[in-house]
C-alpha cells in the first residue's frame, strides 16, 4: 500500500510508509500518556479536597465557659426562670450542698436529742452524741484515731469510742472477749453479730467485778455493752458504755443506741438522723 506524502506532495515508496505509520502509532501512545497523566492528577486533586473537606468538618467549635453556657441558658428561658428556681432565688438543695465543704453527706431526716443528751463534735473528727455535761479524756491508740473516754461527773458511767484494727466487728469481738475473760467476776450475757447487719455490726456484753482503766466506779458489778460496727467510711469503731449493773441494763442500752445513732466518723459530712 502506498501512501501520499503531502509534505512532498508525492507518493511515499515503503520505507517511508512504515515511518508515517510509525509516527501515528507514537501520536497515540503521547495522546494515551496524556490521558492518563490528566486522570492521575485530577484524582490527587480530587482526594486533596475530601481530606480538607473532612478535617473542616471535623473540626472542633470553640471552648465555652460551662458556666456562661449554663448562665445564657437560663436568660434563654421563659420568664427568666432555669430549672424552675427564680434567678434572684436559690434552692434549699443548693444551700445544703455548698456548706459541705466537699464532704460526703448522708441522711435528710431531722430527730431530736433524746433528753439530757447533747451532740457532740469530738476533737479527733467524729460526732457523737451523749449526757450533757459528761467529762473529756484521751490516749494515744495504735491504730487509728486516739481513745476517747467521756465520763459522768461521778465516775459511775462511761462511754469510749475508738476506731478498730480487725476488719470484722464480729472477729473484732472475739478477740476482745478472750481479754475480758481474764477480769474479776466476768459474765458473759451475749455475743452476737446484729441481726440484718451481719458483717458490719455485732455485740457483746457481759457483766463483771473489774473494768480495765476505769477508776473512782463506787465498787459492785459493771455492765459492759460493747458494740462494734463499720461506720459509712468503710471503717470500723467500737463504742462501749459501762455502768452499775444494779440499776439495770436500760442505761447502757440508750447510751450506745444514742450514740451508734448520733455517731459520724472522721471525714463525712453526716445530717441529723432520723429518730
Amino acid at each position: 500500500m502506498r501512501v501520499f506524502d503531502t509534505e512532498r506532495q508525492e507518493w511515499a515508496g515503503a520505507r517511508r510508509e512504515r515511518l508515517f505509520h510509525a509516527d501515528q502509532y507514537l501520536d497515540v501512545r503521547r495522546q494515551k500518556a496524556i490521558r492518563q497523566q490528566t486522570a492521575i492528577v485530577l484524582a490527587v486533586a480530587g482526594l486533596t479536597f475530601g481530606v480538607w473537606a473532612l478535617a473542616w468538618k471535623d473540626e472542633p467549635e470553640p471552648y465555652r465557659d460551662p458556666a456562661a453556657t449554663r448562665s445564657d441558658t437560663a436568660q434563654e428561658t421563659s420568664g427568666g426562670v432555669a430549672d424552675g428556681v427564680p434567678p434572684d432565688q436559690s434552692s434549699d438543695s443548693d444551700a445544703d450542698s455548698d456548706s459541705g465543704s466537699g464532704e460526703a453527706s448522708l441522711g435528710t431526716s431531722a430527730a431530736s436529742l433524746p433528753a439530757g443528751y447533747e451532740s457532740q463534735q469530738d476533737v479527733e473528727g467524729f460526732r457523737v452524741a451523749l449526757p450533757a455535761g459528761w467529762e473529756r479524756d484521751s490516749r494515744s491508740s495504735r491504730y487509728g484515731i486516739d481513745v476517747v473516754d467521756y465520763r459522768s461527773t461521778d465516775g459511775t458511767r462511761r462511754l469510749q469510742v475508738f476506731q478498730v484494727l480487725e476488719t470484722s466487728p464480729y472477729e473484732s469481738l472475739q478477740a476482745a472477749q478472750a481479754e475480758a475473760r481474764k477480769l474479776d467476776g466476768y459474765e458473759p450475757v451475749s455475743l452476737s453479730e446484729i441481726p440484718g447487719d451481719e458483717g458490719r455490726a455485732a455485740e457483746h456484753e457481759y457483766r463483771t467485778d473489774e473494768v480495765a482503766g476505769e477508776q473512782g466506779s463506787g465498787g459492785g458489778t459493771r455492765h459492759v455493752i460493747d458494740h462494734r460496727f463499720e461506720a459509712a467510711d468503710g471503717e470500723r469503731y467500737a463504742l462501749v458504755a459501762y455502768g452499775s449493773d444494779a440499776d439495770g441494763p436500760d442505761d447502757e442500752r440508750e447510751l450506745v443506741d444514742t450514740a451508734l445513732l448520733w455517731f459520724c466518723p472522721p471525714g463525712v459530712r453526716c445530717d441529723t438522723p432520723a429518730g
